[in-house]
């Protein structure tokens, strides 16, 4: 059962170099973890030929699926389109995941 979503966005000031941009979203999904692990194996694929300049981790704490987007911008980079891009396609992703899993969201904060 997809139990949980929780956000949380950074961004950090770094100077001359612009702006550095942290979104981690956790996915609480099991109590036992086989599906959080399911949903990082058919993730792993997403994470090859991602924008220049973006990165993503994406793995499993027990029970939940971590995934942790950055991208460092500078003044007028287009790229925060991609990012945010990015992001919303590894959700419908999961939320594919999810219906075909049979699971769905208990709450979305």
């Amino acid at each position: 059962m997809l139990r949980k979503v929780c956000t949380s966005i950074k961004a950090v000031w770094e100077g001359m170099q612009g702006v550095k941009v942290r979104v981690t979203i956790r996915v609480e999904v099991d109590e036992h973890g086989k599906a959080a692990t399911s949903m990082l194996e058919s993730l792993l694929p997403d994470n090859i030929g991602i924008p220049e300049g973006l990165s993503i981790d994406f793995h499993t704490d027990g029970t939940s699926l971590l995934l942790i987007f950055e991208v460092s911008l500078e003044e007028g980079d287009k790229r925060i389109s991609s990012f945010i891009y990015t992001i919303d396609e590894v959700l419908e992703h999961i939320s594919t995941m999810a219906r075909v899993m049979d699971i769905g969201v208990d709450e979305i904060q």
